[in-house]
């Protein structure tokens, strides 16, 4: 058999015409042509270089691949993999096999999209955009502009909300399902009966191989008193239909923060009420800090190293019954909100019966290639832990389908992966903390610059800003880039490129940026290791 790789085909007639050249040859007695994989198979005894002049001569190329095995060749009648959930990592995982020539089954026991874009980032960046708009007028920094905020109505910015999750479902997921007719979707909740044997419903099929992305939920902590409260989390509050007099939120990471701003500025009146010593205390604590003056210059009540006791009715009101430092107090409001983590959809999947382990949450243990303590399942995305963002979650999903589908060679390169927090100020990072350098027995140095010594920024009136970056002190190689700022979501994919190959603080520092822009803050920022910026004219290197 000839197995060759073919260049230029982009499309089924493509791989008619090049099936319809071969077929011509003398001694050819079969032809295969597996799109979109992009490769073709040729039984007989046609010389190779006779079949790759004849795919030349219809219009392509043709090379004969390595004896490596770069390509899977599916089996008819047979799933060649299962993919339990239809989130961003199961969709992922999905289209890798089908681009590989192999046949998928989704199995999704909810709504088609996971959590990204029904419950997470694209509804609540929807109404971060809205929020942000109406609150406008309040916040012009500009003289000689007067604007006026009129009337909220939140009801019918629901709706739209909701026409927006609508299409992008259709257009991000159910299209895609009929464009791979080689993807097959079942709704139904899935269920580990034996090794090789997995239940849908009342249906049981067997296995090759599986991936697990069954995503995650919001966690409900085991605080006294909640189970007699009408509370929220980040599924129900955004389908609520009325404006909260005052929001009580417990948890101050990404989903409190944003889903807090947004009602903030809608005009709730907004409490924050976080167990650890700050907010948003993954990041650094110069960026932390920048965001929390911002918010509370804002207007939101920010209580930190808050432990929850107990939880009342009283009356039309929540309370609250927190100690800070020893000391107890009480904090009231209208509306509750849980922002205190995730917890894996995997308690309901028997991965006892075949031997997955997971860890005292519940989270799916895996190798560096996305493979479970099972070498035929493999897992991906929320249901693992450890970033949970939809980048990581879909690019866990198509890493874990391939090797899977071709033995284990791909790894992911989290150091590289950007987050952020959508604020404004937005936070976002890359890289290692200095903290995170130093635990690693780095011997790190770093940087802080802040915004008002960036040039676009104070053009902008944008300068509650600042940038940290995280070197090794010996060779300058940068570490981390960590921002909080205008933009700052955006501003840092130029410093993911910087942290993934390894540059240093000269190479940026060489570079020229577009002037003025917010983006040259990371390279300012480079120069306070040689130099004082204060004293350095627009653009100087």
């Amino acid at each position: 058999m000839i197995r060759l790789r073919i260049i230029g085909m982009t499309c089924q007639h493509c791989a008619k015409t090049i099936k319809k050249a071969v077929e011509g040859l003398e001694d050819v007695e079969k032809v295969n042509i597996y799109f979109p994989q992009g490769y073709a198979e040729i039984e007989g005894n046609s010389d190779v270089n006779k079949i790759i002049k004849v795919i030349e001569k219809a219009g392509y190329k043709a090379e004969k691949i390595s004896i490596e095995k770069d390509v899977y060749i599916s089996k008819d009648h047979v799933y060649d993999l299962i993919i339990v959930g239809g989130g961003s990592a199961g969709f992922a995982a999905a289209i890798k096999v089908s681009e590989l020539g192999g046949k998928a089954l989704i199995i999704e026991n909810d709504v088609i999209g996971g959590t990204c874009l029904n419950r997470g980032c694209v509804p609540t960046k929807h109404l971060i955009d809205i929020a942000k708009t109406y609150f406008t007028p309040k916040s012009n920094p500009f003289k000689g502009i007067e604007l006026l905020q009129k009337r909220l109505d939140l009801e019918l910015i629901i709706n739209e909300k909701n026409k927006l999750l609508d299409e992008l479902r259709k257009e991000k997921y159910w299209n895609v399902l009929d464009s791979y007719k080689s993807i097959e979707y079942k709704k139904g909740v899935a269920e580990f009966i034996s090794d090789g044997v997995i239940k849908i419903n009342n249906e049981k099929l067997t296995y090759n191989k599986v991936v697990i992305a069954s995503g995650a939920r919001p966690l409900i902590p085991p605080i006294k008193g909640l189970d007699n409260i009408n509370y929220m989390t980040n599924n129900e509050i955004l389908n609520i239909n009325y404006l909260p007099k005052h929001l009580l939120i417990i948890g101050g990471s990404a989903v409190g923060l944003e889903l807090g701003q947004i009602f903030l500025r809608f005009g709730s009146k907004v409490t924050i009420i976080e167990a650890l010593s700050d907010i948003a205390f993954n990041e650094e604590p110069e960026i932390r800090s920048v965001l929390k003056d911002a918010l509370q210059k804002e207007g939101m009540n920010i209580y930190t190293s808050a432990k929850v006791i107990n939880i009342y009715r009283t009356n039309d009101e929540i309370e609250i019954e927190v100690e800070i430092n020893g000391v107890k107090n009480s904090i009231r409001g209208t509306d509750l909100l849980l922002a205190t983590g995730r917890k894996p959809n995997t308690d309901k999947l028997e991965l006892k019966n075949v031997n997955v382990e997971t860890d005292e949450r519940g989270f799916i243990k895996v190798n560096r290639f996305m493979q479970t303590t099972n070498q035929k399942i493999y897992a991906a995305g929320d249901c693992i832990g450890g970033l949970m963002l939809v980048t990581t979650a879909a690019l866990e999903g198509g890493i874990a389908g391939e090797n899977a589908i071709l033995g284990n060679k791909r790894k992911v390169d989290y150091l590289s992966i950007p987050h952020a927090i959508f604020t404004e100020p937005e936070i976002s990072s890359v890289g290692l903390t200095f903290k995170q350098a130093l635990e690693k027995k780095i011997d790190a140095e770093y940087r802080v610059l802040y915004f008002d010594m960036v040039p676009r920024a104070q053009a902008m009136k944008k300068v509650n800003g600042t940038v940290k970056i995280v070197v090794d002190k010996k060779n300058k190689r940068i570490l981390g880039i960590h921002i909080c700022g205008f933009d700052a979501a955006d501003i840092i994919h130029k410093a993911v490129f910087l942290v993934k190959y390894g540059l240093t603080i000269n190479d940026v520092i060489k570079m020229t940026d577009v002037y003025p822009t917010l983006s040259e803050s990371i390279k300012l920022c480079a120069q306070t290791f040689i130099k004082d910026v204060s004293k350095l004219s627009c653009c100087a290197e």
